[in-house]
């Protein structure tokens, strides 16, 4: 028992406490009412301590949590000795310490906290004393420091005390937050509330919703335009590749020797394709639809150790855009005539392109080991046209070749590295990479890939571009052989994937530094090309409203249409877009790439429309909607037969003409009454009168009535016709107000079908 009364206050004893003070603490607790009232909360805080189970606690400072409790391990018995004398002590430091001034910072406890009073004990020390008061630690715990709203918001204040915002499009959401002060969220938050969802502060917003948000937070929304130049066009300066005769004198020893880009033109069926073929020695041709090439193609050769890039274009007429194209974009035409038919129009047509181009132009002879081959009648051709030959005393090469045999195959190889060397084509393989869009398309697990020749630079893996008004990061790129490369140099083909969106052939492709630059200057071309549309306004004329009134009469032929590559596309559109007609409208409601979908047959039937696939297929859902829905889909390998079915169902709805012929004439002797009107006694002067066809009368040269005939009689009797000379009685349906001298004109109508 003593033991157990001597350890139940052994946390309160410190063995250095001061002498014995408690009358003194009382005396001054009766002078100072605060005192008293400080020692009540002392001895309220002392309460919890005074539990027995302290040996309970024993292995606490074994825990680490305070190195103070070390003193309550002294002995019971020398704890005994004096058990109020730290309480009086304690007691005593309290009072002194307000009686000099110092404000007594009295806190509880928490529950987890150790109740041992070494910490209390520390206040008579006087370091620590003066810490006491103003603790640092808990201070940024109990009152953070608020965090501000926002950046000060940037606005204009009019005479009316509006407060402007100026702001030029696109309207990105962080730009409009800070002009108006506002976290970017809480921008987002009331776009949500207008239904209308972003992924990021970073995203563009409609001018329209941009005004709402604005006035929602009191503020009034100008928007800006660009100056000429800046916005797009000031982008695109940093970026556009430096002028030729620049490059040549200043950056001179950067340039290297680059692959040519040779072009195969002609006319269709003279063997480009296949010339091209004996070439690379594989099988092009055999997967063309009928022997045309229906789009273009790029490959690589390799003759001495040297690449030579090859663009094989389509000579069928339909594909003149594209080969203007392929013409564009490269350094030597390979003119292919066939040696049986000479010079076509198609030929006369590349021609043209090719001198647009400025290329060099040389002359391949195909077919040169058929019987009927003419190779004289070619070369005076070539004179005609002013390709004279190098052996007529000319500057054109002209290299007789046959695709079946493999002749002349060598030489017309040595003779193009032999031209590209004396153009010496160079490029900087160390600048930013630009290349030209040769064809492009949608594959599955790729999305848009396109081929491109690169003109300048080094096109690598993981680098940012932008294309027209799309962006994109080359994800992979993939040689003409079908193997993945890391890396393309200047005048080589590759194809490309990675872009945002279908690219259009003919486009350029620009790499550029970062990510974020590309995809901003694709929102303000594309924000660019909106704006543009929506600007362009009509004003209405007397002459343009009597035309409205007329197209309304006019019968529409409405398409959609579905192709395999989108230079397809834009070779069946401009072609469709040549058959003019002022009696028929043709409008093409969607022409995309890809297969036909369920999407594009609900369009159709939504808007009677008829669907036309060029080398494509059509999904299993999308045929049973069409089955269900009554819509009918047409595919095509070639095309010139879809134009021609094209122009047959244009002329199918039209309706057929009508015209009068004059069958004959009768004239009204006499008036005669009957039981149910009147019949007109008449004389056939010309031609014949029939009963089937129609009649009007003429009075004075007008006609008074145009009807059919009821009966004809010849004296009692019904007869189908009445012949020139005889006499007839004719009664005209709801006709009675017959006058004698009246000519009965009888005609039937014709009808033939329109032509466009």
């Amino acid at each position: 028992m003593p033991s157990r009364s001597s350890s139940s206050k052994p946390a309160k004893t410190t063995p250095d406490s001061p002498a014995d003070a408690s009358g003194q603490a009382e005396s001054t607790a009766q002078k100072k009412p605060g005192a008293k009232k400080v020692l009540d909360l002392i001895e309220e805080d002392d309460k919890p301590k005074s539990r027995t189970p302290r040996r309970d606690m024993a292995p606490l400072p074994h825990i680490g949590a305070k190195p103070a409790p070390v003193p309550a391990k002294a002995s019971p018995a020398k704890a005994a000795e004096a058990p109020k004398k730290t309480l009086d002590d304690h007691k005593r430091e309290a009072l002194n310490l307000f009686e000099e001034g110092e404000k007594p910072k009295v806190r509880r406890r928490p529950a987890d906290q150790s109740t041992s009073l070494p910490p209390i004990s520390t206040i008579r020390e006087p370091g620590p004393v003066a810490a006491m008061p103003a603790p640092p630690a808990p201070m940024p715990v109990a009152a953070p420091a608020p965090k501000p709203e926002s950046a000060a918001p940037e606005f204009e204040t009019n005479d009316a005390g509006e407060k402007i915002i100026h702001l030029k499009p696109p309207i990105i959401v962080k730009e409009l937050a800070e002009k108006m002060g506002l976290r970017p969220f809480k921008v987002i938050a009331d776009l949500i509330a207008l239904k209308v969802f972003v992924a990021n502060a970073d995203k563009a917003i409609e001018i329209d919703v941009a005004e709402k948000v604005c006035e929602k937070h009191g503020f009034h929304l100008e928007r800006e335009k660009r100056e000429k130049g800046a916005g797009v066009h000031k982008v695109e300066e940093v970026i556009v590749e430096p002028a030729p005769q620049v490059v040549e004198e200043v950056e001179e020893d950067k340039l290297e020797l680059r692959a040519p880009i040779i072009t195969f033109m002609g006319h269709v069926d003279h063997g480009k394709t296949s010339l091209l073929d004996a070439i690379r020695k594989t099988h092009v041709v055999t997967g063309e639809a009928g022997g045309i090439t229906q789009h273009i193609g790029a490959y690589s050769v390799f003759h001495d150790g040297k690449p030579i890039t090859f663009i094989d274009t389509p000579g069928h007429a339909a594909f003149s855009g594209m080969r203007a194209r392929g013409a564009n974009v490269t350094d030597i035409v390979i003119l292919v005539v066939a040696a049986d038919d000479g010079i076509m129009p198609q030929t006369r047509e590349a021609l043209n392109h090719a001198k647009a181009a400025d290329v060099t132009i040389m002359v391949a002879i195909n077919k040169c080991d058929l019987p009927a081959a003419n190779i004289m009648r070619v070369k005076s051709q070539l004179q005609d046209i002013g390709l004279a030959p190098v052996d007529w005393g000319g500057d054109t090469e002209c290299m007789e070749v046959s695709a079946k045999s493999g002749q002349g195959i060598e030489s017309l190889l040595e003779t193009m590295a032999l031209q590209a060397e004396v153009l010496e084509l160079k490029a900087d393989p160390k600048a930013p990479a630009r290349a030209t869009v040769i064809e492009s398309s949608m594959v599955e697990g790729k999305g848009p890939v396109a081929t491109v020749i690169v003109r300048q630079g080094t096109l690598k893996v993981g680098q940012p571009f932008i294309c027209g008004p799309h962006w994109g990061k080359s994800k992979a790129l993939i040689n003409d052989r079908g193997a993945p490369i890391k890396e393309v140099r200047p005048g080589m083909p590759v194809e490309l994937v990675g872009f945002s969106d279908m690219p259009h052939v003919g486009d350029e492709v620009v790499v550029m530094d970062s990510e974020r630059s590309v995809k901003k200057l694709s929102e303000e071309r594309l924000e660019e090309t909106r704006q543009k549309k929506l600007a362009v306004t009509r004003r209405s004329t007397l002459e343009s409203l009597f035309n409205s009134i007329d197209e309304g009469n006019k019968k529409t032929l409405k398409l959609v249409l579905k192709a395999d590559v989108q230079g397809s596309v834009e070779a069946i559109v401009k072609c469709l877009g040549d058959i003019t007609s002022d009696k028929i409208n043709q409008r093409i409601l969607h022409s995309d790439v890809g297969p036909i979908t369920e999407s594009d047959v609900l369009l159709a039937s939504g808007s009677d429309a008829i669907i036309i696939g060029f080398n494509t297929k059509v999904e299993n859902k999308a045929l049973s909607v069409a089955k269900r829905e009554g819509v009918q889909i047409k595919l095509y390998s070639i095309i010139y037969e879809l134009v021609d079915q094209v122009k047959d169902a244009m002329t199918g709805l039209l309706d057929p003409l009508t015209r009068e012929k004059v069958l004959g004439h009768a004239k009204v002797k006499q008036v005669f009454k009957v039981n149910r009107g009147y019949v007109g006694g008449s004389l056939v002067t010309d031609g014949r009168i029939d009963r089937k066809q129609r009649a009007r009368v003429l009075r004075d040269g007008q006609a008074v009535y145009d009807g059919s005939i009821e009966t004809l009689r010849r004296f009692q009797d019904e007869v189908p016709e009445v012949r020139n000379g005889l006499e007839c009685g004719i009664k005209l349906q709801g006709f009675s107000d017959y006058e004698e001298g009246d000519v009965i004109e009888c005609y039937e109508l014709e009808k033939f079908a329109q032509s466009l």
